[in-house]
Formats: structure tokens, sequence, C-alpha cells
């Protein structure tokens, strides 16, 4: 039987982190942790770059900005990698993309992409994830989706190196946000470098979870009960999707340690939906509490059935690249220069757990 494992990663993603822990510093703590890769966060970079050049203007929306100060910073973030010992397994997030035909907010959009690639090619990086959009201004037409990510990806193919894009879906998408929507797209732009990202805490927040419910689970699913309406949807993810086309899968869990009306107030002051908000701030790792117990003896909350998501995925055959992409505002927002190392530290330990289940599962 192949190994469960082909490739480990860590995100650096900034949500929730504290501004101290730099882009640099969460390098070091993924490396020294032992993972031999890292999923880059766009925003993180952009941080860095800031830090280094003051003045730098950000990239807007068509790309525009600072762009050559954004390659000298990607460029030196690849020397580092290098001396870490690190690759860089993706970039995320590329959002607010697609629906939107030949507009010009489609050729805008496309400017932009085109501005990310050269970024990616400094970092010697070979794949974009691209997260389903929440912008219910765009078209809910799944042809005009698959029309403007196919687009995308042919651009990506014609970079040198050709760059692959791995498609998320997000659970707070406007039209595309399970598992199912994101599979329905990929066959329409059937190319070669398009393919998916899998992530357990989004298939769960739409199939199982509902975090502003008294119970934390979804309320009156087809099936009668969310274990059940979970169940029906892994299965025939384990049979539908062929194993080539998950480019990578994305590993953490969600917290109950918030409250619903809390929470609902926390989306309504950002201005953004619950799932949002819940994703941003309360995601630990899987089997936190056994492999990292808090100091105050309370738990961190997680209760998602990861462990089921993960088996449903390797029934696929896949045997591809992991990434722990972790969210806990609660603790990441200390300004502590060793909650990084913490936190990979942790994510290796999450890791090692979940194979032990796993294999306890037959794998």
């Amino acid at each position: 039987m192949a190994p469960l494992t082909s490739s480990l990663a860590y995100s650096t993603d900034s949500a929730g982190m504290h501004p101290s822990h730099t882009l640099p510093l969460k390098l070091r703590a993924i490396a020294e942790a032992g993972f031999p890769a890292a999923e880059l966060g766009f925003p993180d970079l952009e941080a860095y770059t800031e830090q280094e050049h003051r003045g730098y203007k950000k990239l807007d929306e068509s790309g525009k900005g600072d762009l050559d100060t954004l390659v000298q910073a990607a460029t030196n973030i690849r020397k580092l990698c290098s001396e870490l010992g690190l690759s860089i397994l993706a970039v995320h997030p590329f959002d607010h993309f697609e629906g939107y035909g030949e507009s010009s907010k489609r050729a805008a959009k496309l400017e932009r992409a085109s501005a990310w690639f050269k970024v990616l090619q400094a970092l010697g990086c070979e794949m974009l994830q691209v997260g389903s959009t929440p912008d219910e201004s765009s078209s809910s037409d799944y042809d005009v989706i698959a029309g403007d990510l196919r687009k995308l990806a042919d651009e990506a193919a014609a970079q040198d190196p050709p760059i692959r894009i791995a498609y998320e879906l997000w659970a707070w998408g406007a039209y595309v946000n399970t598992w199912e929507h994101i599979w329905e797209i990929c066959k329409r732009i059937d190319r070669p470098n398009f393919g998916l990202c899998l992530d357990t805490f989004q298939i769960c927040a739409r199939a199982y979870a509902d975090p502003t419910s008294r119970n934390g689970l979804l309320q009156d699913p087809p099936e009668g009960s969310a274990v059940m309406h979970l169940a029906s949807s892994l299965k025939a993810l384990a049979i539908t999707v062929p194993p080539e086309k998950i480019f990578y899968f994305q590993i953490s869990d969600g917290s109950r340690k918030v409250a619903p009306d809390t929470l609902l107030q926390e989306a309504k002051d950002q201005g953004i939906g619950p799932l949002y908000a819940w994703s941003n701030a309360w995601r630990p790792l899987p089997y936190m509490d056994e492999v990292c117990p808090r100091k105050d003896g309370e738990s961190w909350g997680g209760y998602l059935p990861v462990l089921d998501v993960c088996e449903a995925v390797l029934r696929t055959g896949w045997r591809g690249p992991w990434s722990y992409e972790v969210f806990y505002e609660e603790d990441m927002s200390k300004e502590d220069k060793d909650v990084p190392s913490k936190w990979t530290n942790a994510a290796q330990e999450s890791h090692k757990f979940l194979l032990k289940r796993l294999k306890e599962r037959g794998f």
C-alpha cells in the first residue's frame, strides 16, 4: 500500500496571528518542526514586503502596485526557504476571480493573475490556490464560472514553468461552496493543470456543522441528521473524484469555544458571514487536546469529524501533499515569539495522531 503522506506542509497564513509573528519567523518555525514545505499566504508576503521596504504599495484588484518590490521580496523569501530546506507547495488565497464572463472585471482580474504568476516564479512555486468567490454580484451560471477559470488555467499553463491551479471550496462562497460544486466546475474546465484543494474544515462547514446553532450541527439536513448528511456526502466523494484531480489536502478542525451569539456579532462587526468569521478565528488542529493540552485545563473545542473526511479522501486513491492550515485567534494573537513554534510542533504531532487513527481503520 502506498504511504499515506507523500509530502507535508504547514500554512503561514496570517489571519489571527500577531504582527510580531513575521514571515521569516513562521518559516523558521515550520522548518524547525520538520516540515519540508510551506503553503505561503500572499498577505504574509505583502506584510513582509512592507516591513522590509518602507512605502511599499500593495497590489490592487488589477495587480497594480509595487510589483517589482514584491518580486524582489519573494526572491529573498525563496532564498531563505532554500537555506531552511523548505519548498513552497502553493500560494494562496487568490480570490474574487470567477463569474464575470467577458466584462472589464474579468480583464482586470486576469491582470492581477499575471502579477501573481510573477511572484510565484520568484518564489519557485508552481501551484496557485483559488478560493471560490463569495461575491454575490458575480454570476451563478456554472458555465460562466468555468469559462473564467478555464482562461485562468490556460494562462497559468503558459507560464514558464507551468503553474497548476488548485480550486478550493470556501464554505461562504456565493454559488460554489461544497466539494460537489468544485468538482462540477472542474469537470467543465477539463484542463490537466486545473484540480482541487480539498479542506476538512470547509467540507464539514457545509455538510456537518453550523456554528450558529445551539449544538453546533447542521439543522434539518436532507438525510435527517448532520452525521448522516456528512456520511452520504463523503461516501459519494470517495467514489467520484479521481485522485489525480486532488492537488493537495488541507487539514484543520473547527472549535465550539465561541458562542453562537458571539460569533454572529463578530461576523456582523466584520461585515462578513458567520462561516467566514468562524474560519478566520476558530480552527484548531485535529486532536489538539491530545497533542497540546491547554495549561488552563480547558478544551480547544475541536469537534469536526476530520478523520472521516480524511478516510473518504484516501478512499479515492489519493496519496498527495497534506497541508495543515489553522487559525486560532485566541492563542495566535498573543505577542509571543514562541507561538508559531508551538503550533507547528503541535501540527506535526496532530499529523502523527491522525495517521495512527487512519491505520487503525485499515490504511
